[in-house]
C-alpha cells in the first residue's frame, strides 16, 4: 500500500458516519440532549440515515470536542462559539475576545453607567463585584451571566432589555415562532422575546441547558410567573427555598426577592416566564 493510499483511507475513515449520538455523547462526557442542542444552534450538522437518526464522524467528534471546550470556558457565549468555529474553518483569526457573544453591551454598559453619575467603582460596589471585573465586562473582554446583566441593569436604573439595546418600536399583537427577538443567548441559557408590542407583561421563552443557569441572583420590582413547557428547572427564592418545577408545573413571587434558577436534569428545560411590569 502507497503512503497516499493509507492517507487517503485514513481520511475516509475518520469521516465515516458511524457513530449514534450516544456515542458521541458517552465520550464526550455530556448529555444528549445538549449535543441537540448544539445542533439547534448551528454548531454542529450531523449526517442522518433515512430513518432520520443521526450518525457522527469521529471528525465530527473532535469537531464537537471543540464546540465542548469554548463552550465550558464560561467565557463565551453560543453565538461566540459560533463565530468562533466559522473564523477557524474560513482559516481567519483564532478564539475571538471572550465578549464577542454580546457584541457593544460593555460599551454600552459604561455609557449608560457615566449618563447615570456612577462610577466604575459606584456601580461594582452596588453588584458586589470587583472593579475590575466590571471594568473587563465594559471593554468587551468578558460576558458576565444573565443574573450579573440583570443586577448591572438594575443598578443602573434601566431594564436588561436596555442595557442590550433591544428596541421594540414594532406594534404586532402576534409573534410567530421565527419572529422571536433572541435578546441572550449567554453559556447554556438562550432568551426569546415572546412579544413585539408595548406591554406591561414581559412574556419570554427561557432555553436553559443541563448542568446551566440565571449565575447571579436577580432582585427587582415587580411580580414574576413562570410555567415549565418541556424539562425541569430548579428555583432558589432568598437563598434558601428551593423549589422543583417539572414539566407542566408554575409558580409565581415577587420580584423582590433573590431569585436564581438552574436545570439539575439531563435534557433541555424550556419555561415560558412573565414578567410584570417589563424589567428584564
Amino acid at each position: 500500500m502507497s503512503v497516499l493510499a493509507g492517507k487517503s483511507e485514513l481520511e475516509s475513515a475518520s469521516s465515516a458516519p458511524i457513530l449514534k449520538i450516544g456515542h458521541i455523547a458517552q465520550m464526550l462526557g455530556v448529555s444528549a440532549a445538549r449535543i441537540r442542542m448544539w445542533e439547534d444552534e448551528g454548531l454542529i450538522t450531523p449526517t442522518r440515515t433515512d430513518s432520520g437518526q443521526r450518525r457522527y464522524s469521529m471528525r465530527d467528534l473532535k469537531h464537537l470536542e471543540r464546540v465542548r471546550r469554548l463552550v465550558n470556558s464560561g467565557e463565551m457565549t453560543l453565538a461566540g462559539v459560533r463565530a468562533t468555529l466559522g473564523a477557524s474553518e474560513d482559516g481567519d483569526a483564532e478564539v475571538p475576545d471572550a465578549g464577542t457573544g454580546l457584541p457593544d453591551v460593555g460599551a454600552r454598559t459604561k455609557l449608560l453607567r457615566q449618563r447615570a453619575g456612577l462610577s466604575l467603582r459606584d456601580l461594582a460596589g452596588r453588584i458586589g463585584m470587583s472593579p475590575s471585573a466590571l471594568s473587563a465586562f465594559e471593554r468587551g473582554n468578558s460576558s458576565p451571566n444573565i443574573g450579573r446583566l440583570s443586577q448591572v441593569a438594575h443598578a443602573i436604573g434601566i431594564t436588561t432589555n436596555e442595557l442590550l439595546g433591544v428596541d421594540h418600536q414594532r406594534d404586532e399583537i402576534v409573534v410567530r415562532r421565527d419572529q422571536r427577538e433572541r435578546i441572550v443567548d449567554t453559556t447554556g441559557v438562550i432568551i426569546e422575546n415572546l412579544y413585539l408590542s408595548p406591554t406591561v407583561l414581559q412574556s419570554q421563552m427561557v432555553t436553559v441547558t443541563p448542568g446551566c443557569g440565571s449565575g447571579h441572583p436577580m432582585v427587582h420590582e415587580g411580580e414574576e410567573f413562570l410555567t415549565v413547557i418541556e424539562g425541569a428547572i430548579e428555583v432558589v427564592l432568598d437563598a434558601t427555598e428551593i423549589f422543583r418545577l417539572d414539566t407542566g408545573d408554575s409558580m409565581n413571587f415577587a420580584s423582590t426577592r433573590p431569585h436564581i434558577y438552574r436545570n439539575h436534569g439531563e435534557v433541555l428545560a424550556r419555561v415560558v416566564w412573565v414578567n410584570t411590569p417589563p424589567t428584564f
